[in-house]
């Protein structure tokens, strides 16, 4: 949901607003969306993401954040700050305070019924033009759709399970999260 439509705001702003909503809200180059809070069966599924993941990346250089981590995309076209709901980062990455500067390896997304549109159009954009290797969006009501990045562009493939191209032996079965 849009903080006000058809209103830009700034940096500055958007950093002063996030001291006063207590739900994320993220920035994207002066839109600034806010998230409501989330269900029980969507905490579930994040934190069955979450285990699964950190299950696969224990003692390794990866670690796993979840939706209170911001990652930051800021260049002369773009000021976009945003809160994956799950995403892998490794040891390559950079980190500006508490938030991220670099793209993550992996993003997960759950998805309400109401507000899919954010995440399948706006995030799928950003996080191709940013370099997330492996995007995943996982529908409450059962659905997985995995994004592998191949040259530069997002190449979807609708499947039972989530099976990484970057990691391999990381296999993330869709019964075992939205159980």
């Amino acid at each position: 949901m849009h903080l006000e439509k058809d209103k830009f705001f700034t940096i500055e702003e958007f950093e002063k607003l996030q001291y006063k909503y207590k739900y994320n809200i993220e920035f994207i180059n002066g839109d600034v969306i806010l998230h409501s809070k989330t269900s029980v069966k969507h905490n579930e599924i994040v934190n069955n993401i979450q285990f699964k993941l950190m299950s696969y990346f224990n003692n390794s250089k990866c670690k796993v954040y979840t939706e209170q981590i911001e990652l930051k995309f800021h260049n002369l076209q773009d000021t976009i700050n945003v809160f994956p709901d799950v995403f892998v980062m490794c040891d390559d990455a950079i980190k500006n305070g508490e938030s991220f500067v670099s793209p993550p390896k992996i993003i997960f997304e759950v998805v309400s019924p109401n507000y899919s549109g954010h995440d399948y159009i706006t995030k799928l954009q950003i996080y191709q033009k940013y370099g997330v290797l492996e995007y995943v969006i996982v529908e409450q009501t059962g659905e997985m759709i995995q994004y592998n990045l191949e040259s530069g562009v997002f190449k979807p493939s609708i499947n039972e399970s989530y099976i990484s191209k970057v990691f391999d032996g990381l296999v993330i079965n869709i019964d075992e999260i939205t159980k």
